[in-house]
């Protein structure tokens, strides 16, 4: 499968559509973002009298809402940068992020080579503001202009932004730009250049208020695009903008992105001469790329159950095409009256330079749903054209579109002034592509990101709607994606649900919970109590559920088993195994070394480790060892003599010279990270931890503990501190010392037997939430699934454009700058 491209992502805008599923509501309903001007806001937009007025002008727009809105922070750009860019260009840079993030990717951290090809219709936006500037006399950042208006850096600069390292270019063929964009996205793909890429275009006019007709022009005197009508008469530019996100089949699979088609075949070609002009449409041109692309796709034309037309609304353009098109399907096993003819610009205008892209997506929402979307004039009344004798019928109302063995293919046609025609053909994924296997924990931790406290209110609302009454496939597909395809943004907040729908105990965090993250991630300070909360649910949960725990555990118990006696052995093993935790408060050390560093285990797992380890008792001789003083088997045989010393019946200081003795028998080297010492209440040094005789003190001897823990918080005031083990009293000692209540974690409080396992992945979200650094692809390797279409990042609309163009560019409409829509 790895010479076969999907698409995984899409993103749309357009009148009356911000989003994919707004473009659906729109085709399937048969209705129009066509509006009509009225003379009020023709004067608000300082259109001249002369111009409207004039019984050839047209009012009619298919007008994007929100043209002049972006979020500049975003995507790395100051205001004044933003008000030099054309909104074209920053309308496909939001485009762009929006469909991967759809695919369930982070456009910023993709781990393959990706392309962007890109096309765009010509715009006025900098010539303008060059020639206003000059003429007032103010001066022009004539590079940053160039930068962000000229199209031969509008792919690149996506590239830039996003740090995309695979081809770049702009491409620019007229109307079927955006379609040879994803036939060059897909050569790259197929050639092993990339192995994802962006294809799309945008069309968009800001001043974009109505037109004059010019008769014998390609432009309708009525304002109607009416595609395959007897009435049409012209076509009617739109404005918006298209993307689609490719990927190699296999990577999608293995990345368990959605599969929401796949091509099945690709031709460009241009008319040459074989016409009656330059900007004539050529029938030979048009069939022989048809037969071309089935050829390609190896199907004939009778699998096409939709053909996505160019459908520009010209009756001579309409009517070539249709007798083009039925020469090519029946020369390739058509038969009549068994496809079904379509176009979106009836529905949202001509978008030029992005129309092919908008079509590729209307018919793979027509695939999702399982209908083919009726023709938008005949909805309203227009008459149709005759088809008599075509492969090709129109429909008034939606048609079933059933899946079948031999699966359901749709066709797009792009036909560009000048003749460079592009052809597309988009088929069903294959069933055994939507079948994937998912693995994961019973909590779903579900981290959660927004650029502020406002922003993340609203995505913890939408999040928890999504997952509100779903399966526990899709709760997992959810979790999967927030954690390894979104961004990870300043104000956060994580949430736990239990993949049962049916269970109660998810904990969803309130506005008070948020935190902001610092810009540096903060110190980490390990906590290791040298007694236990008797919680046995901990350790039997957590050797149960997480292997990187069970077998630390494992390889710890080999080694005791070694030393200690059968009885006390069998009392710390069945801790793990049964929860069944010792009487004897001695035999209790062995179990809480295990514990804590099973935990560490798991946390090292997801590339979470300690920047300072503050132990006591024998949490001290854990820390050792984590700090690398002493090596794991060694620590394990020291833990286990110190648990034996003190139990004997002796003396305190015959216990101390038997340990120390015991000691003696071990490596002991510096520790590598700056570790406390419980004896002297400073900072362990190289010759007290290579002292045998300071473990031997350390049995015994303690220093104020809290009076040094305090020390430690003075010189982190901003350290983030993580009991391992169970129960909170180190947490507790060290609020007293001025640690802030957010900024203590406990990793098992020791509470019911059913939180053990979900306040360990608590801890993780709320070490993320504090700015700790979570390796989540790690994470996934015991929590995997597919990536899902949720929880999308919302930008900033702050209307932005250049001063120069205010009071002197007709069109823009001053109710788009104060953020005001026009309906």
């Amino acid at each position: 499968m790895s010479d076969r491209v999907a698409v995984v992502g899409m993103s749309i805008r357009a009148a009356k559509v911000q989003s994919a599923a707004d473009f659906w509501r729109l085709l399937i309903t048969g209705r129009s973002g066509r509006r009509e001007i009225d003379p009020t806001e023709l004067v608000r937009r300082r259109v001249p009298s002369r111009t409207y007025k004039d019984p050839a002008y047209v009012p009619v727009t298919y007008s994007m809402d929100d043209c002049l809105g972006f979020d500049p922070q975003a995507f790395g750009f100051g205001g004044s940068e933003a008000e030099l860019t054309d909104p074209q260009h920053r309308a496909v840079l939001e485009a762009c992020y929006r469909a991967v993030e759809s695919s369930g990717c982070f456009i910023g951290s993709l781990p393959d080579r990706v392309g962007v090809f890109v096309g765009s219709r010509k715009s006025g936006y900098g010539t303008q503001i060059e020639y206003l500037s000059a003429a007032a006399g103010r001066n022009v950042d004539l590079a940053g202009l160039a930068i962000g208006n000229d199209p031969d850096y509008l792919s690149s600069r996506i590239s830039y932004t996003y740090g995309l390292t695979g081809p770049s270019m702009t491409v620019l063929t007229a109307c079927s730009s955006s379609s040879v964009a994803v036939h060059l996205a897909c050569q790259a793909i197929l050639a092993g250049e990339c192995d994802s890429a962006l294809a799309g275009g945008v069309a968009l006019d800001v001043t974009d208020a109505g037109y004059t007709f010019t008769a014998g022009g390609i432009y309708s005197p009525r304002g109607r695009c009416e595609p395959y009508m007897a009435s049409a008469d012209g076509t009617v530019e739109g404005n918006g903008v298209a993307v689609l996100f490719l990927r190699r089949l296999d990577v999608a699979l293995a990345e368990g992105n959605p599969i929401l088609g796949v091509i099945a075949g690709t031709a460009v070609n241009n008319d040459g001469r074989e016409r009656a002009g330059f900007t004539a449409p050529g029938v030979a041109g048009q069939s022989e790329l048809i037969e071309e692309a089935l050829d390609i796709a190896e199907l004939s034309a009778s699998s096409i159950g939709l053909l996505e037309g160019h459908g520009a609304g010209t009756s001579i353009g309409d009517a070539l095409e249709i007798d083009a098109a039925t020469q090519a399907f029946r020369s390739t096993g058509a038969s009549a009256d068994e496809c079904r003819l379509h176009s979106v610009k009836a529905n949202i205008g001509n978008l030029t330079a992005a129309a092919g892209a908008a079509s590729i997506i209307g018919c793979l929402l027509a695939l999702q749903h399982g209908q083919i979307p009726p023709n938008a004039p005949l909805v309203e009344g227009a008459p149709p054209t005759d088809l008599v004798g075509t492969p090709f019928k129109l429909a008034d109302t939606p048609i079933a579109w059933q899946r079948s063995d031999q699966g359901r293919y749709a066709a797009v046609s792009s036909f560009g002034l000048g003749g460079t025609n592009a052809h597309v053909i988009i088929g069903d994924a294959e069933r055994d592509v939507r079948l994937a296997s998912r693995k994961g924990r019973y909590w779903q931790l579900l981290p959660l990101s927004a650029d502020d406290p406002e922003r993340l209110s609203g995505t913890v609302d939408a999040v928890r709607v999504a997952v509100d009454g779903t399966s526990a496939e899709v709760r997992q597909d959810i979790g999967h994606t927030l954690r390894t395809g979104r961004p990870e943004l300043t104000t956060r907040a994580a949430a736990l649900i239990p993949v049962d729908a049916g269970s109660a105990g998810g904990k969803w965090p309130s506005p008070e919970q948020f935190h902001t993250v610092p810009e540096v991630p903060p110190t980490l300070v390990f906590l290791l109590p040298g007694e236990a909360v008797r919680a046995p649910d901990v350790a039997l949960a957590l050797y149960r559920a997480e292997p990187a725990f069970r077998s630390t555990v494992d390889e710890g118990l080999a080694i005791m088993k070694q030393v200690l006696a059968p009885e006390m052995f069998s009392a710390v093993r069945d801790a793990f195994l049964h929860g069944r935790y010792p009487v004897a408060t001695h035999a209790l050390q062995p179990v809480l070394h295990l514990l804590g560093l099973g935990q560490h285990a798991f946390l090292s797992d997801l590339e979470v480790g300690p920047d300072l380890l503050v132990g006591q008792g024998v949490g001290e001789l854990t820390a050792a060892q984590l700090s690398g003083v002493l090596s794991f088997e060694d620590a394990a045989r020291a833990v286990c003599w110190r648990s034996q010393a003190m139990a004997a019946p002796s003396e305190h200081t015959e216990a101390v010279v038997r340990f120390t003795r015991r000691m003696r028998d071990v490596r002991l080297t510096s520790p590598a990270t700056p570790t406390l010492s419980c004896v002297s209440g400073a900072w362990l040094t190289s010759e007290e931890a290579c002292d045998p005789g300071y473990w031997g003190a350390q049995l015994g001897e303690h220093g104020p503990f809290d009076e040094a823990l305090r020390s430690v918080v003075s010189e982190h005031p901003a350290a983030v501190y993580l009991q391992l083990n169970s129960g909170t009293n180190l947490l507790r000692a060290a609020q007293r010392g001025g640690v802030p209540e957010d900024a203590a974690v406990a990793l098992a409080s020791g509470g019911e037997a059913s939180d053990s396992w979900c306040s360990l992945l608590q801890a993780v979200g709320t070490l993320w939430e504090q700015g700790v650094r979570i390796n989540w692809q790690a994470y996934a390797e015991r929590d995997h699934a597919l990536r899902a279409d949720v929880a999308p990042r919302t930008f900033g609309r702050i209307p932005y454009v250049h001063p120069s163009l205010l009071e002197h560019c007709p069109g823009i409409d001053p109710a788009e700058l104060s953020g005001k829509r026009v309906s």
